[in-house]
């Protein structure tokens, strides 16, 4: 018997909460648990591979419960309608829980909440601060008549969603997992990615995640550039997408820097360009626990990370955690080197319980429980 489950996701597709379910879907079998997705990004999802491998069901959200309550409540319910086992989803702020309380209400067996960052990701101060008391009114309105099953990333995204009225044991900490063997060190691949881009000699920084607020990728290239003085062999690659690409790479050009900081869009192949590197970086401003420095340590790759991100992050010992001071990160970056050689991590990430493995064992069980 199929337990068909549906997965309430972000509008911006090549985020971390795709990534989170997109690992786990080749080690789920699709004939037992079927996937489906609600998110304003249905157009963007079936350009994805996964969907093009999986042929998901994916349903449409057109509203929201802030653009009215009686249109928005009348299509979730006939969304949920379709008779799903599990709702499970995906929050970064609290805006509301109408659609939990419909779950809920509708008798979804299994409504799952599960936190995925630790704060707002807004770059104009005023809109922030506005989201952030929606957000604090939300969280302490919150109660488990929302919600059969609470989860987060870390403890330190469940802090940022659930109360203290939410029972800190009824939290369950599902890993941000990913399939080491995709990521494990090949020099093959490292030098031949080096040698496509045209820096076999460079020491090479590198940088994966939306360009947003958050990721705070204005001070990387700032701390880069005065590092850059110091130290010509130094090269930074930069991936991803979001609203700030355009002002990232406007800033690349008025530093005088286009030679030596590349700033990509977002590429299938993250794993060949984590080869390609010397150590990764990641200044964020906060996170829930970050996706990306666990595929660069999976990668065995060094990581410069900043101390706002939760200590959680780091399986292996490779991750240095930073304070948001610019002197702090040029000094760290000038004394980078090439790593030509790097360890397996396969053992650290399963005493940690990041391996898939272990990763699908502990959602199939919350999905699976009474």
């Amino acid at each position: 018997m199929t337990m068909k489950i549906l997965h309430m996701t972000p509008p911006e597709v090549q985020n971390g909460v795709y990534r989170y379910i997109f690992n786990h879907m080749p080690f789920i079998d699709q004939s037992r648990y079927q996937f489906s997705f609600l998110t304003k990004a249905s157009d963007e999802l079936k350009r994805t591979k996964e969907y093009k491998a999986y042929h998901f069901p994916i349903y449409s959200l057109s509203g929201a419960q802030r653009d009215g309550r009686e249109a928005f409540e009348n299509e979730i319910r006939g969304i949920l309608g379709e008779g799903f086992d599990i709702i499970h989803l995906h929050t970064s702020a609290w805006r509301g829980f109408l659609i939990e309380e419909i779950a809920m209400e509708m008798n979804i067996p299994k409504v799952i909440v599960h936190s995925h960052s630790s704060g707002i990701d807004f770059e104009n101060e005023t809109e922030r601060m506005k989201i952030l008391r929606d957000h604090m009114h939300y969280k302490n309105l919150f109660s488990m008549k929302y919600a059969t099953d609470v989860c987060a990333c870390s403890k330190l995204a469940a802090d940022w969603l659930f109360s203290d009225s939410i029972p800190r044991e009824q939290i369950q900490i599902l890993p941000n997992a990913v399939d080491v063997s995709r990521f494990r060190f090949d020099i093959k691949i490292r030098s031949k990615m080096r040698s496509e881009l045209g820096i076999e000699d460079r020491i090479v920084l590198g940088n994966v995640g939306r360009y947003s607020f958050t990721k705070n990728q204005n001070f990387l290239i700032h701390c880069f550039t005065e590092a850059y003085k110091r130290n010509p062999k130094l090269y930074l690659i930069m991936i991803g997408q979001g609203e700030n690409i355009s002002s990232i790479r406007n800033l690349v050009d008025k530093l005088g820097m286009s030679q030596n900081i590349r700033c990509f869009g977002w590429m299938e192949n993250i794993a060949d360009f984590l080869q390609a590197m010397d150590v990764f970086c990641l200044p964020s401003k906060f996170e829930g626990l970050p996706i990306s420095v666990i595929e660069a340590q999976a990668a065995g790759l060094r990581c410069l990370v900043s101390d706002a991100v939760t200590q959680e992050v780091d399986l292996t010992g490779l991750v240095k955690f930073l304070p948001l001071v610019t002197e702090r990160w040029v000094d760290v970056i000038e004394k980078v080197t090439i790593d030509n050689y790097r360890e397996r991590m396969d053992d650290f990430f399963d005493k940690a319980g990041y391996s898939m493995e272990a990763s699908c064992k502990k959602l199939l069980k919350i999905y699976c429980s009474a």
